[in-house]
């Protein structure tokens, strides 16, 4: 269960580049073609399959259960947990009482856990190697929270762990993505609406302390996830709107070049590589319909001069970068979508 190597040969390029207006487009595998060969493990809070006895097993097909946690965390009462049950729920509590307020709504816990995770947790990057090894934790919250590094099924059981204590509904999928190579993901469930979330993909490799955290699978849509995620989605709740998705949460009207560069900033400031921006005035801009979300664009392309120059200002403050973007379906707008990698 591990991140394709690809990505860390792309994300070595990527150190090595500057501000970059190439236009690239990711090679997708077909899920309908491998749909039928995937069989997808989807754990539930009152639905989770039992724990292997190894749980850092890539042949394994559960998810460790985190339950006797979050229940033990909402009753109050840790008594019954064994020793390494304890010292997560001893973190996770912390985590808790260090980044979640009682004037937040669920779409505002669930943000602030996905960046605390993000953050604070590295992908165990042994996986990427070429033995394919990792830590003896990293499928499970003890790997994210004490060891601080795990692969995919530690960042989806951590994630799902915290939603059951917060009492946000969720659940987790252990199924495939890219060339059928095994991958965890949640579900989520925000103001009566579900999304997906990939809390791995949006972590950076490599990791780098006060880097800026992705969110392009933060509550994203199924279509998005399709391109790249192999499952079989039949049962999945459905995912019919993208009202509480990031990208609507955080998308812009714009006027001006200056208007783009303080949204780029702000982005920057509060430490997200993304920046979702419409323009009030739509002459130079080319934004008729979405794209392939695995489909990238130079700023010309989207935003002439305008979004070319803004990205450029935006540069000049931040030295080695790479601006990707694209355009973005956005409830009935068609939006510019902007991945900002700053190093």
């Amino acid at each position: 269960m591990r991140r394709n190597k690809t990505i860390a040969i792309f994300a070595a390029a990527l150190m090595l580049g500057s501000c970059s207006e190439t236009p690239e487009k990711a090679e997708n595998s077909s899920a309908e073609e491998s749909t039928a060969e995937t069989t997808a493990v989807t754990a539930k809070a009152d639905d989770t399959p039992s724990p292997a006895e190894d749980t850092t097993s890539d042949e394994e097909d559960t998810l460790y259960d985190w339950t006797p946690i979050s229940k033990a965390y909402l009753a109050g009462d840790p008594s019954g947990l064994d020793e390494m049950q304890t010292e997560i729920y001893k973190r996770a509590s912390y985590v808790i009482d260090k980044v979640i307020t009682d004037d937040m709504d669920d779409y505002a816990k669930e943000l602030a856990i996905h960046d605390f995770i993000v953050q604070n947790v590295t992908y165990d990057i042994n996986m990427l190697g070429i033995f394919e090894e990792h830590g003896e934790h990293a499928a499970d919250p003890y790997g994210a929270l004490v060891d601080g590094k795990c692969i995919c099924s530690g960042y989806t059981t951590t994630f799902n762990m915290f939603m059951d204590m917060l009492e946000i509904p969720c659940t987790s999928t252990l199924a495939a993505a890219d060339a059928n190579e095994a991958h965890a993901w949640n579900m989520v469930q925000i103001n009566g609406h579900w999304y997906y979330m990939d809390v791995t993909w949006d972590d950076p490799v490599p990791d780098s302390k006060g880097r800026p955290e992705q969110h392009k699978y933060f509550n994203t849509s199924k279509e998005v996830m399709a391109d790249r995620h192999l499952w079989d989605s039949s049962s999945d709740p459905v995912c019919d709107t993208d009202e509480d998705s990031y990208a609507a949460h955080e998308l812009v009207t714009v006027s001006s070049t200056e208007d783009i560069v303080n949204v780029m900033e702000a982005a920057f400031d509060k430490r997200s590589m993304n920046v979702y921006i419409i323009p009030e005035d739509p002459e130079g801009w080319s934004l008729e319909e979405a794209d392939d979300s695995e489909t990238y664009l130079n700023a010309s392309q989207i935003g002439g001069d305008m979004l070319k120059k803004a990205q450029k200002e935006f540069s000049k403050n931040h030295g080695s970068c790479i601006c990707q973007w694209q355009r973005m379906q956005i409830g009935d707008k068609v939006a510019a979508a902007g991945y900002m990698f700053v190093f």
